[in-house]
């Protein structure tokens, strides 16, 4: 809401939030701004850089435009060697066809006052809305933003309680005998006959003493768990075909069950461990939640805001002025 309320029209800004590389200046500008060692420490504030005739320009005074420019990312920049040479660069750049517009007087000229006075407008509200200005209405938007109240802390968690709750989820491993035409099958499947018959000869040998996990490297036709032993570890309810977890939620743990088909074929499903759903702390929870609910608090409280500062200013739209369209009478039957 803010950056819609709030868009920099300074191409500068806008490069340097991009991180874009910096035009290259005119040759005859070169020679005033010496490339700087990517690697360079941060000056400090009270270092100049250059001279404008008699004027110095600091670091300080860099730092404090780059502020205004990108608002936090400012330290961001200043921090990073190659985009703080790149911002730097820009600046002086600034400073000098400033300088030179202002030698010309193109102060006096309408287009520089038409281009001011819209500028102006935007500094209105952004310094209005600015988090930095202490005691502003923009600090107090974001100190409301991320300090709701316990209550409304307690009601986002019980209106959104499923994001926080641990759902109920099972361990379990499995052979597939998958059918042809099975999703992911094609034509390697087995016709139904023949899947019977292999899943027989697979509960035959597990009889005999073998176990499931060391059978599917041979007889399983899933890719996602047959070289690990058929295990699929943890997995909330939800994700996998309906028969398979209507067993996987009735079956003795420890025992594999009979076969179940699916849509991909019959399973031989042996259940290790089912937990269930438990519901979320919120105590544990309060403090993350306080952090998600910030973005959309944000918002809220600043249309209110906009909202408010309408009626404050006397605004009105002037679509309200216009009278109703009168309703067009009915066409005659012929």
């Amino acid at each position: 809401m803010l950056k819609r309320l709030l868009p920099l029209v300074s191409m500068v800004s806008m490069t340097l939030l991009a991180q874009s590389p910096a035009p290259v200046p005119p040759p005859a500008m070169a020679h005033a701004m010496p490339a700087r060692p990517a690697d360079a420490p941060e000056p400090k504030n009270a270092d100049v850089i250059a001279y404008l005739g008699a004027r110095k320009l600091t670091y300080g005074d860099f730092a404090s435009w780059l502020k205004v420019m990108v608002g936090p990312r400012a330290e961001i920049i200043r921090k990073t060697p190659v985009s703080r040479g790149q911002a730097l660069k820009q600046y002086l750049e600034i400073q000098v066809l400033a300088a030179k517009g202002q030698k010309e007087n193109l102060q006096k000229t309408k287009q520089f006052q038409s281009t001011l006075a819209a500028l102006r407008e935007q500094c209105y509200a952004r310094v209005l809305l600015d988090e930095d200005r202490p005691g502003g209405d923009g600090q107090k938007l974001k100190e409301r933003a991320e300090n709701p109240t316990e209550a409304e802390v307690k009601a986002y968690f019980q209106a959104n309680g499923e994001r926080f709750a641990t759902p109920e989820r099972f361990t379990a491993r499995h052979i597939l005998v998958s059918l042809k035409g099975a999703p992911g099958a094609g034509e390697k499947g087995y016709t139904d006959e023949e899947a019977k018959a292999r899943v027989a000869k697979i509960q035959e040998e597990l009889k005999a003493g073998k176990k499931l996990e060391d059978l599917t490297k041979d007889y399983s036709d899933d890719p996602g768990s047959k070289a690990n032993g058929g295990l699929y570890k943890d997995i909330p309810f939800g994700r996998f075909a309906k028969e398979f977890e209507e067993a996987v939620r009735t079956q003795e743990i420890g025992k594999v069950g009979p076969p179940v088909k699916t849509s991909f074929g019959y399973h031989l499903i042996l259940v290790e461990a089912r937990s269930p759903r438990q519901e979320g702390d919120f105590e544990k929870v309060k403090d993350s939640i306080r952090k998600q609910m910030a973005p959309e608090r944000k918002e809220k409280l600043t249309r209110e805001y906009l909202e408010q500062a309408k009626k404050d200013v006397g605004y009105r739209d002037a679509a309200e002025d216009q009278p109703a369209a009168a309703p067009q009478a009915a066409p005659k039957a012929p």
